[in-house]
């Protein structure tokens, strides 16, 4: 009875942090309210804040929103577009780095993006935003009004790098009046809008194409085109000590010119692990955004690339550039440029894939075992996940309970959890009811009776530096996932996120019949022996104890059900409130409340939650309530007041 669902929290696609920001005791009311539901820290006036301790408070509108807009984050404006615009105006720089502004009036009826909408996902975001609330997003920008997916939104989609915007902007207007535009890559994207051509195809049918290609281009043609840039190359580097970053960073680019690569398109650098003190290096890498990674002189050496003795008895390997860019690579590089010596550097450069869809690099087993630190500090979490992989920070596992598998009962911690895993697993049936929620996540689905595997599997991915989402229907804790998960994982960091369970749901529909003590108990006898089964019941029914049956039949166990149902008959008076509920917070959700002796053999099912009350549960206005004492305590009270 127990995996997995999800509420989809917005990230963009670049996963910005977010701002919220407002300016009157409305405003405030619905920027906690976004914050709430999409993550981000809210903004509000001193005089608004009410001590909240995940709210930051500002004296000036035109001092806190120009600095947050000026550390890149994605900012939610509750206020009049006027304000914003012109608090804005004297900071903006181009639509390529702007950040996406999107402003929300105080009733939550328009999500309006004003900048960054396709660069930065603000169309996209304000969509999120007016389905949430319930409103209208307003979007102006002429690709999506025609239903298109402009240039830079499709390069944004794909993890692409624009070359030329200038270029860009010249395909744009083509696709925007209605003239035919392809993109030419290896395999089709499947953006909306546009043809697909294979490499060096004929263009002749279309005005305009996006070219998808790793190699320096100027974007001219026999048709206007637009070059993305797939990050997939790797540079190997040897250098002498002390080599500073200029020389480093020339040696790159003579050789990035030489063989017709576009440097923006390096994803790695790679070297021997004794240059990770080497300033000059990581400072070339940096200046590259780019990641870097280091191999042992074992590894370099494994792949026997050329070199000279000299080198071998130096660092232990006759090579160091080209076997560095070929691990880093991975297994299906393809080495571009040997080894190339410039004064006192020597550079490889390798190339994963230049498929559009390997838009970082790629992480092998062979590549993640390795000594590995980053470059640089980033800022997205997209990229804080591939540093995680390349740099073995160890992954984890989030547990993560999912109440009834629909939106309105998850909570927030789960949401978030679900929004942060690079990977979601569970039982099938509930993988399916999260996908729409979070489609753009990677998922691994599985049967029921494979849960040990599906742990073991979520351990393994972990401990390769992967974020996993381990699901189950209500909370993980109770009859869920955590259990044989914390078993198998050992040092393992796993965290138990909490779920509403099926129990608390029924509960709630049926009124309020778990008011005082209560047993839960599981009639499935597929882990827990059928003898064993009946003596817990048998137990529970004497205790006068109110009884929350869980997975009471099934197709092929009906027979237990019946004893068991017989059993606790024979303690309780035949008129004891019962409540069923079946499909508990599910969109077929049906219920009801009897007696006992009403309690049918038939219509039950695996999807049943039965609640059986004690001798302190009775039915008001059709609903079981049990007695929790509050009325006795306070008739002490006033019995000790008259004496």
């Amino acid at each position: 009875m127990n995996e997995i669902q999800e509420l989809n929290i917005s990230r963009l696609e670049d996963n910005r942090q977010i701002s919220y920001f407002s300016l009157t005791a409305g405003g405030t009311l619905l920027a906690l309210k976004l914050r709430d539901r999409f993550g981000g820290t809210a903004h509000l006036p001193r005089c608004h804040s009410m001590g909240c301790p995940r709210c930051d408070s500002f004296d000036s509108i035109a001092e806190a929103l120009p600095e947050r807009f000026r550390a890149g984050e994605t900012l939610v404006c509750v206020m009049a577009a006027g304000i914003a615009f012109r608090v804005l105006a004297p900071h903006l720089d181009s639509k390529q780095s702007d950040p996406a502004v999107i402003v929300v009036d105080e009733d939550g009826r328009y999500a309006v993006p004003l900048l960054g909408g396709h660069a930065a996902g603000a169309n996209r975001f304000a969509r999120e935003i007016a389905d949430f609330l319930d409103g209208d997003a307003v979007i102006t920008t002429a690709s999506d009004v025609q239903g298109l997916t402009a240039p830079d939104e499709a390069a944004r989609q794909l993890g692409l790098v624009i070359s030329d915007p200038v270029a860009l902007r010249r395909v744009t207007a083509l696709l925007v009046d209605g003239k035919p535009v392809c993109i030419e890559s290896r395999e089709d994207p499947r953006i909306d809008g546009y043809g697909w051509l294979p490499p060096g195809g004929d263009s002749s049918g279309y005005a305009g194409r996006l070219l998808i290609t790793h190699e320096k281009k100027n974007g001219s043609g026999a048709i206007p085109t637009a070059c993305l840039i797939p990050r997939v190359v790797v540079v190997g580097i040897g250098c002498r000590r002390g080599t500073p970053v200029a020389e480093i960073s020339q040696a790159i680019e003579t050789v990035c010119e030489k063989h017709g690569m576009d440097r923006r398109a390096i994803a790695r650098v790679a070297s021997i692990d004794i240059k990770q003190d080497e300033n000059g290096l990581i400072e070339a890498a940096a200046a590259l955004d780019a990641d870097i990674v280091f191999f042992t002189a074992a590894e370099l050496a494994a792949l026997d690339r050329p070199g000279n003795s000299f080198v071998a008895e130096t660092v232990g390997t006759p090579a160091v550039c080209e076997p560095a860019a070929l691990l880093a690579a991975g297994e299906n590089a393809m080495l571009v440029s040997g080894k190339e010596t410039i004064g006192r550097v020597t550079v490889a450069l390798a190339v994963e894939s230049d498929d559009f869809r390997q838009v970082e690099p790629v992480p092998l087993a062979s590549v993640t075992a390795h000594t590995q630190t980053t470059a640089h500090d980033s800022t997205f979490a997209d990229d804080d996940a591939r540093s995680n992989r390349q740099n073995q920070v160890p992954g984890r596992v989030l547990v993560v309970g999912t109440g009834a598998g629909t939106a309105p009962l998850l909570t927030a911690a789960a949401a978030a959890a679900l929004g942060e895993a690079e990977i979601i697993m569970g039982y099938r049936t509930y993988i399916e009811q999260v996908r729409p929620l979070f489609p753009d996540k990677e998922y691994i689905t599985g049967s029921m009776g494979a849960e040990i595997d599906r742990c073991r599997e979520a351990l393994r991915l972990a401990a390769e530096g992967r974020t996993v989402a381990l699901v189950s229907s209500g909370d993980p804790g109770v009859y869920g996932m955590a259990g044989p998960l914390l078993e198998l994982a050992g040092e393992a960091p796993v965290t138990v996120v909490p779920g509403v369970t099926a129990a608390q749901i029924a509960a709630a529909r049926l009124g309020a019949p778990l008011m005082n003590d209560f047993i839960t108990l599981s009639l499935s006898d597929l882990l827990t022996p059928r003898e064993e089964v009946l003596r817990r019941a048998r137990l529970a029914a004497a205790s006068d104890l109110v009884i929350c049956l869980y997975n009471p039949t099934s197709k092929k166990r009906r027979a237990l059900y019946e004893e068991v149902r017989g059993l606790i008959a024979a303690e309780r008076p035949a008129d004891t409130p019962v409540g069923w509920v079946r499909e508990a917070g599910g969109a077929s959700e049906t219920s009801g409340v009897i007696r006992l002796d009403e309690l049918p053999a038939r219509q039950i099912d695996m999807r049943t939650i039965i609640i059986i009350g004690n001798s302190r549960t009775a039915i008001f206005n059709g609903r079981m309530v049990t007695a929790r004492g509050y009325e006795g305590k306070r008739m002490i009270k006033a019995e000790t007041s008259d004496q």
